[in-house]
């Protein structure tokens, strides 16, 4: 009698066809995540640059209420950990810059993440700018004064 060994085990052709249709679902899913993590990185980094530049206006428009001072300020947010994310305000009641002297300020806040350190904003890295505008008021410095 002959025994006949029962097979228990694939094929290679089996585990050949396996592995490609597992590799042609998995490589554009896998190429659908990273695309996904760089869109999340680059949507977070630009909400991170308008909280910051927001937070650096309000607290401008504090301090130009209060003093009425011109001039440009440049820093980073290092204290809470960011200190590639940079900015730029600029402060001037000067017409060319959309002001009145004495009367009307131009304030504008710049942020922008320094990717490659070189405390410079670059045409290539991701920034943010807001405007506005202050009317010099004694009521304003009476409030910073009190």
């Amino acid at each position: 009698m002959r025994w006949r060994r029962a097979e228990n085990a694939y094929s290679l052709l089996e585990v050949v066809m396996a592995s490609a249709i597992c590799a042609t679902a998995l490589v554009p899913a896998l190429a659908f995540m990273r695309d996904g993590m760089a869109l999340a990185d680059t949507i977070d980094t630009k909400h991170m640059l308008l909280t910051y530049a927001v937070s650096k206006m309000e607290e401008q428009l504090a301090v130009v209420g209060a003093t009425w001072t011109e001039g440009t300020l440049v820093g980073d947010f290092a204290a809470d950990g960011h200190a590639y994310i940079r900015y730029t305000v600029t402060q001037s009641d000067a017409p060319a810059s959309g002001g009145i002297d004495g009367r009307l300020m131009n304030v504008s806040v710049t942020t922008y993440s320094d990717d490659d350190s070189d405390d410079a904003m670059d045409a290539a890295e991701a920034r943010i700018t807001v405007t506005t505008k202050v009317s010099k008021l004694v009521s304003y410095e009476n409030k910073a004064n009190s």
